[in-house]
Formats: structure tokens, sequence, C-alpha cells
């Protein structure tokens, strides 16, 4: 009687081990298109100083801009709504990695870098371009010998200025680095700045308003794209899917026109 009792214990702890061991697989295991579906929202972080892509309405509150759009999108083909936090560029990615929102969608480049710390699922290419003020005519890095250059913070501008200083250019006069692209332009208008360099899209938005030049193409076409984070492997190809069928479907081309008069990247 004892024996078989001392059996059973070894059977149930061994049933009780399988059973722990199959808790925690299910528990590590990708739940996050579930996740967002059940929450019935995608969480977006954007750094809303950065027009026409994502800024703040004249109402003071509102979110405006093409990702904006296109982010409510994409959360519609999710079966989702977007619901947007405003955060500073320099801790976006931070905040994605702790959890604190589903995505990025701010007209992030794609860079080597960034793909260690996330992924992506790209949706447009843009080029950067040199913004400059009125007497100031930069074409080429060349150009920005003995120029006062503004970019925003921790963006591929920025990078590329830095590089640019560092190697090809080093008599670039100085570098100004703000938090936000509005920052930048300011600089550009009260003529602390000779130039900006930024994405084609913001560029051409801000000669428009502020009566600046776009003078000419500082980087090639580079992708841009959603991040996210490593482990949300469901949702990453649910917004591929997403993103494919935006494309196919117009969508994208739609609220590209929108915003710009054609199609983003073309």
């Amino acid at each position: 009687m004892k024996k078989s009792s001392a059996f059973l214990a070894v059977i149930l702890l061994l049933s009780m081990s399988l059973l722990a061991a199959c808790g925690g697989t299910k528990s590590g295991s990708d739940d996050s298109l579930d996740r967002v579906k059940k929450a019935g929202v995608l969480k977006v972080a954007i750094d809303a100083s950065y027009p026409p892509m994502e800024f703040i309405d004249a109402d003071g509150k509102t979110y405006i801009g093409f990702d904006v759009d296109y982010a409510n999108a994409l959360a519609e083909k999710l079966g989702v709504k977007a619901e947007f936090q405003n955060v500073a560029w320099d801790g976006i990615l931070t905040g994605l990695k702790s959890g604190k929102y589903d995505v990025i969608i701010s007209s992030m480049n794609i860079t080597e870098e960034r793909q260690k710390e996330v992924n992506f699922v790209e949706y447009v290419a843009m080029a950067q371009n040199f913004v400059s003020r009125e007497g100031f005519d930069v074409k080429t890095e060349a150009d920005l010998a003995g120029k006062v250059v503004a970019v925003q913070a921790e963006t591929t501008s920025h990078m590329w200025v830095d590089e640019l200083k560092a190697t090809k250019v080093k008599d670039i006069k100085e570098i100004k680095s703000f938090p936000g692209a509005t920052d930048a332009f300011l600089e550009l208008k009260n003529k602390r700045a000779d130039v900006v360099v930024i994405d084609e899209p913001v560029a051409r938005y801000y000669a428009k308003i502020d009566g600046h030049k776009v003078t000419g193409q500082a980087m090639a076409a580079e992708p841009v794209g959603i991040a996210i984070r490593k482990e949300d492997a469901s949702l990453m190809e649910a917004l591929k899917k997403a993103v494919a069928d935006t494309k196919s479907d117009g969508t994208f081309k739609s609220l590209s026109e929108k915003w710009f008069g054609s199609e983003l990247g073309k």
C-alpha cells in the first residue's frame, strides 16, 4: 500500500511538472496581436513636431498629418482604433521597448543601429533635403562648409551631418540640434542657422509656409518604417499585411495625395 502511494505521488509530481512546463510555454508565447485586438486599440507613438507628417492642429489638441492618417488606416485594417501618444524623439524608442505603446509610426528611418533594438515594417522611402534661408544656396554637402546647420536631434539627418563634419566637411561652422523640427526651422527663420537638413516632405512643407527654399538633396531616399518590439511577431506580421493592403487598395496613394499632392516616395 505504501509502495503504491509513493508511486502515485511520483506520477502526480511528474504530471504537475509537465503542466507547469506547458503553462510556461503558453505564457511566453507571442500574444501581441491578440492583445491589441482584445483592447480594441493600437497604441501609437508619434513626435508631433514634424509637419506635415505628424503635428498638432490649430485647436491645440488634435493630432493630424500623413502618419496620423496612415496609422488610423492601418488600425482599421486590424479591426481596432489608433490611440496616439506624443513622445519626444530622443526617448521614443525607449518608451516602445518598455511597453508604453505598441508601435512607433512617426517617419522613423530604418537604420542598422535601430534594427539592433527593434523590428520594422517598411512603408515608404524618403530623401533628405537642404532648406536654405534667403541669401544661401546649399545644393551639395560641400556647400555646408562655413555654414550653421540646424537639425532635429537623434535623427538620421543629425547623424549624417555629424559624420560629414568628422570626415568630409570638417569646416562646417556649427551644428545645432533641437528636440523638434519646428525648433530647427524657427532657428532658420530667425537667421541663427543657414540651412536645415530634413526629410523631403517636411522640407517642402516649411519652404512653403516660411518662404525658405529647398535648394538640394542631402541624402538619397532611405526606408522609413513602423517600429515594433522584437518579441511582437504576430502584430508585426499583421501590420505587414495591412501595409501591403493599403498599397494595393489605393489607401496609401489617396492619403499621400491629400497631404502632398502626389504619392509619397514616387
